[in-house]
């Protein structure tokens, strides 16, 4: 009887620790979900630059290339076919392996629309014209009703390298190397007429960071494409109408 009394004690400290380390692991878990996010340096892969600009990521050499893009809809099926056989020729210059990053979003014209809506009010303040001003006021409400149609943002972008050769090789012979590559690379983009900007220390981190923070990206990439002024509005007559009351009132005054 004693043995059976001692069996079922034992039993039950048993299960009392076993649900005591359970605890303990979930209270870990939970604890280790509160930890303060690791540092941008530790988020990224990225280990630093080289004084020439170029990404150093697992003690090798990388560089960021942004690329434009094609409107296929407006090209003729010989010009689709040229460029396409362009690129095939870049590709086939390229030695070393190389990466192309398409990262496409919702895009947001919040900024643009702000931009396009002060530029117009300072075009109605020089000319002081009230069917210019009428017209202004139409095309606000137009562009603000395009904005909020579903588009697509996207960046691309190619990531080009150099392999350390077999035994070693000279810092200043991968830098040499990898120069030669990108020479391929805007040559080629250059002959197959798309836009290309070769980035920046700072703006390279702000791609591989836009590549994790979808949010951010769009902001940051429609803020910089209003300083550089590539969205200044584009007005065609034909896409927005002064009603005719307007056009009366007009006359009226004349």
């Amino acid at each position: 009887m004693k043995f059976i009394v001692l069996g079922a004690v034992l039993v039950v400290m048993l299960v009392i620790l076993i649900l005591r380390d359970r605890r303990k692991q979930q209270g870990q878990g939970r604890r280790s979900k509160r930890k303060v996010t690791p540092s941008l340096q530790e988020f990224l892969p990225i280990e630093g630059f080289h004084e020439s600009g170029a990404v150093i990521v697992n003690g090798r050499f990388r560089r960021l290339i942004r690329v434009g893009d094609l409107n296929l809809y407006a090209m003729s099926m010989d010009e689709i076919v040229a460029v396409r056989e362009r690129f095939k020729a870049m590709l086939m210059r390229l030695d070393n392996p190389f990466q192309i990053s398409v990262q496409a979003r919702r895009a947001n014209y919040t900024d643009f629309v702000a931009y396009a809506e002060s530029t117009m009010d300072d075009a109605v303040k020089a000319y002081d014209n009230p069917a210019f001003a009428a017209y202004a006021e139409a095309l606000k409400d137009y562009l603000r009703e395009e904005a909020l149609k579903p588009r697509t943002d996207r960046e691309n972008l190619i990531v080009i390298g150099v392999l350390p050769k077999v035994g070693g090789e000279d810092e200043k012979l991968q830098l040499e190397r990898l120069a030669r590559e990108q020479s391929f690379v805007e040559s080629g983009l250059s002959a197959m007429g798309l836009p290309y900007d070769v980035l920046e220390p700072v703006q390279v981190v702000e791609a591989v960071q836009n590549f994790w923070n979808r949010e951010r990206a769009v902001s940051q990439r429609y803020r910089d494409a209003v300083m550089r002024r590539t969205h200044a509005p584009r007005v065609d007559g034909l896409d927005v109408e002064v009603s005719d009351l307007v056009r009366t009132q007009e006359g009226k005054e004349a």
